[in-house]
């Protein structure tokens, strides 16, 4: 079976390079005027679908693949810009980090580690790692895969997949960094609450 074409339109993409937050896409169509097409995609939507933006037409091909050049290298110049904040040890957790996951048990509360593999080249080192769990089905220990949580590193809550958590970080394992992020997240919650008032 041949493998679908991916299209952007009335363009078939035959390059893509996705680095940090956004993918870079080379579209070709011979019905447009404009051939050649450069555009960036993203997913960072409620549905995590392609969002396609800042798209150009050109005809003239080594044009449009300078374009492309040029937005990979933004790309990579922004992605180290944004790790560079990051001064401790990157060298990802391993399973040896942790207490093992089951899968069955709620890890709402606990710092997770999420396994670095299956992330992209850029994102796989400890920064992107440690994850402070809050909610979701998986989290709790129910049918579901979704986990909830806060990245200790860039304080960014998003969502995580249940099979990518390696299992609660070992107390003796976890940075110093780690440890003042955490403190650092739920002093931040707590001042979120409602204080009750006192009574007169």
């Amino acid at each position: 079976m041949s493998e679908e074409k991916r299209m952007v339109g009335s363009y078939e993409v035959e390059q893509s390079i996705f680095i940090g937050e956004k993918e870079v896409l080379f579209g070709v169509s011979q019905k447009e005027e404009y051939p050649f097409m450069v555009c960036y995609c993203d997913y960072n939507n409620p549905l995590s679908a392609p969002w396609y933006t800042e798209a150009v037409g050109t005809d003239d091909y080594l044009e449009a693949m300078e374009l492309f050049c040029d937005r990979v290298q933004a790309q990579i110049v922004l992605t180290r810009s944004g790790q560079e904040k990051f001064k401790f040890d990157k060298t990802p957790f391993t399973a040896v980090d942790c207490i093992p996951d089951k899968k069955s048990e709620s890890i709402i509360g606990k710092v997770v580690v999420i396994d670095a593999e299956p992330k992209r080249y850029e994102y796989q080192h400890a920064a992107y790692q440690l994850i402070l769990a809050d909610g979701g089905n998986g989290a709790s220990g129910g049918r579901g895969q979704a986990v909830f949580g806060t990245c200790l590193a860039t304080g960014e809550r998003s969502r995580w997949e249940r099979y990518d958590v390696l299992g609660e970080i070992r107390p003796e394992r976890m940075p110093q960094w780690a440890k003042d992020a955490l403190h650092t997240i739920k002093n931040q919650e707590k001042a979120k609450k409602p204080h009750s008032r006192e009574e007169r």
